[in-house]
């Protein structure tokens, strides 16, 4: 009898165990038990198969790694070993695998109420900022667009000559209003040309994705932020505002922040970081019910790509920390490189326009963290900077009660493992993302990166893991997580730009917040007592009351209101509870990238984007008006491989 927890009960692995039976390369190829097999090899040696290599197919890697562990484990001589799962392999697996599912115990840290137990010391943030953290900040939480949106053009509104405000975006609309409910509201761009009319310094960072620096305007991508970002860079330096194409990023990187420093005299310095780009279809509020107001997405190629909801989380900031926040992005403004072929290096931002003292204080700590790649990409900073990984893994091996994570993705990423040890010593971790890829074409791959990721957090506690994401109560149709958000403990916040993903840690230029907030009162954790940041469990209990709708004074225990949400296949409000996937979805890589490759056809001047979206792995194939682009795809040997670092590129320094 099998006695892991990972193997017990497992009918295929039972019969081996008695000698009963085997696993071959032909008959038990993709039998549930290859992937528990794969498993207890990377317990065993965590390089022995491809990270996530547990896909459930029993191939050549997974053969070779079998044949290494009847060597090395076993003693088994070489000439003797054969290409299968016997019943000496699942045994001894299995014996090893039970005493790792049994560690000895290990005290989680001591409960502390100080922000440099939470947040990077100086020392642990290293030479990016000094200091790591500031106090007596104010930090304000924005639920959904709509709040955020009004307070922005709030500030806007409150400029006059002389006042600065400084924008970096992954995509801006031109056309997007601050205010659509309010008749004859300005679009984004014309609010800020308005502004430099009157004397405001106008300045934004675009991200300049190949796709905008080259000559190719039309279809409008919604996935991609091209045609809108150039539209709205030359709308703005035709009018005589400073904008610029960011280009500076590596292969598949993209400048990702999402951020707005406004210097007003008459109100003070203000910053807003978060998730929320001003652009289509983003504005949306806790009701999520698509009102006619909201500015959507226009269909591409015939397919509707506009979201009927969207859930996002932003933060406004006041104090000291704004001028953290405005010296990084001042850093990328001031890079001496040039930022695209489109623009050339813009006037340097001069340190005494850095923003002054603010009039507000408040109990908040407040760290700046960004995601900057390494191997020279950015001359200011050339090794790099990857606070935000830093951060994240400090505040999840703290954990001693819960994690809660808000993300677009849930791919593969730096953090799994440690969301999978957090869970191992008791922790629940509540995961909600969205259900389904914003990009058309996508969708498998996006369910297939992310089991894999749940898989491997689930893997040893499966009963902590908890798995959400979010409809539209009345019609079932999805409201899309674009939120960048954890929270532990009622003590930390992270939120920003960065999702969980290795995109987001170790390539794309991102900008995001670690929050504890030192005003404490006390609370309940599952019954016992448990000290509260008072803005922290505010935070999450009105996005859990907003989610399950429902008052959030029933969260403010939050393991008690762990216990409101709906199990897998059920829904209460927006929530909807799924299981971790028992399997990694099956995806015809090859046929994903035929038809992305064909969606680039439909553009203008698509010879010259075809290059571009193909990297180094461009075929020698003549770009000719009549070729058919999605043969190109049979023609890239590895198109797994190549979809994965394009979607989620793990930058290696």
């Amino acid at each position: 009898m099998l006695t892991s927890v990972l193997f017990a009960g497992d009918p295929l692995l039972e019969s081996i165990a008695q000698d009963q039976d085997r696993i071959s390369r032909t008959r038990h190829r993709t039998d549930p038990a290859v992937r528990k097999v794969q498993v207890a090899l990377l317990d065993w040696d965590p390089q022995c198969l491809p990270l996530f290599g547990a896909d459930g197919d029993y191939g050549d890697e997974t053969a070779g790694a079998v044949a290494r562990f009847k060597r090395e484990v076993l003693g088994v001589p070489p000439p003797e070993v054969i290409d299968d799962v016997g019943p000496l392999t699942v045994r001894k697996l299995d014996e090893m695998r039970t005493r790792s599912e049994q560690p000895p115990p290990v005290p989680p840290p001591a409960p502390s109420a100080a922000p440099e137990d939470w947040l990077l010391t100086d020392s642990e943030m290293g030479p990016f900022r000094a200091p790591a953290f500031t106090l007596d900040n104010v930090v304000l939480y924005f639920v959904d667009a709509e709040g955020y949106y009004d307070t922005l053009a709030s500030r806007l509104d409150g400029l006059r000559g002389g006042d600065q405000v400084l924008f970096a975006g992954w995509r801006f609309s031109p056309e997007q209003m601050l205010r659509p409910a309010v008749a004859g509201s300005a679009g984004i761009l014309d609010r800020l040309r308005g502004l430099h009319a009157q004397g405001v310094v106008v300045r934004a960072l675009l991200y300049g994705s190949h796709f905008s620096t080259l000559p190719v305007r039309r279809p409008r991508v919604p996935t991609l932020p091209s045609k809108d970002n150039f539209d709205f860079r030359t709308g703005l330096v035709d009018a005589g505002a400073q904008a610029v194409l960011d280009a500076r990023v590596p292969e598949f990187g993209s400048h990702h922040q999402k951020c707005a420093v406004v210097q007003g005299a008459a109100e003070g310095p203000a910053a807003f970081v978060g998730g929320i780009d001003v652009c289509l279809d983003r504005w949306d509020n806790a009701a999520h019910v698509d009102p006619p107001v909201r500015q959507r997405e226009p269909d591409f190629l015939g397919q509707k790509i506009s979201l009927p909801g969207w859930h996002d989380v932003q933060c406004a900031v006041f104090g000291p920390a704004v001028g953290q926040i405005w010296q990084a992005l001042a850093q990328r403004w001031n890079d001496p490189t040039r930022p695209s072929r489109v623009d050339d290096t813009p006037a340097p931002i001069a340190p005494s326009e850095a923003p002054g003292p603010s009039p507000l204080s408040g109990t908040q700590a407040v760290q700046v963290l960004r995601t900057l790649t390494c191997n020279g990409i950015y001359s200011f900073l050339p090794g790099g900077e990857f606070t935000v990984t830093a951060a994240y893994r400090k505040a999840v091996r703290r954990a001693r009660h819960y994690v809660y994570v808000e993300d677009q993705y849930l791919w593969p990423s730096p953090l799994v493992d440690d969301l999978r040890d957090a869970a191992t010593r008791g922790v629940q971790v509540v995961l909600v993302t969205a259900r389904d890829f914003d990009a058309p074409g996508l969708a498998d791959t996006h369910k297939a990166l992310r089991a894999e990721a749940l898989q491997r957090i689930a893997s040893v506690a499966p009963a902590n893991v908890h798995c959400f994401h979010l409809e539209q109560a009345a019609t079932a149709l999805q409201i899309y997580v674009h939120a960048k958000l954890m929270i532990v403990d009622d003590l930390y916040v992270a939120a920003g730009s960065a999702n969980l993903n290795f995109r987001s840690h170790t390539t794309d230029s991102e900008l995001h917040l670690g929050v504890f907030d030192t005003d404490l009162t006390d609370g309940t954790m599952g019954g016992a007592p448990h000290r509260v940041g008072v803005s922290v469990r505010a935070l999450r209990t009105q996005i859990w009351g907003e989610h399950l709708n429902e008052d959030p004074s029933l969260h403010e225990d939050a393991l008690v209101g762990l216990g409101r949400m709906p199990p897998a296949g059920g829904r209460t409000g927006h929530l909807v509870g799924f299981p971790v996937p028992a399997q990694v979805p099956a995806v015809d890589w090859r046929e994903t990238l035929r038809e992305l490759l064909r969606s680039v056809q439909h553009m203008e001047h698509w010879q010259l984007l075809a290059p571009v979206v193909l990297g180094p792995l461009a075929p020698a194939v003549q770009l000719v008006p009549g070729l058919d682009l999605g043969t190109v795809a049979d023609l890239i040997p590895d198109p797994e491989g190549f979809l994965r670092r394009l979607l989620n590129p793990r930058t290696v320094c």
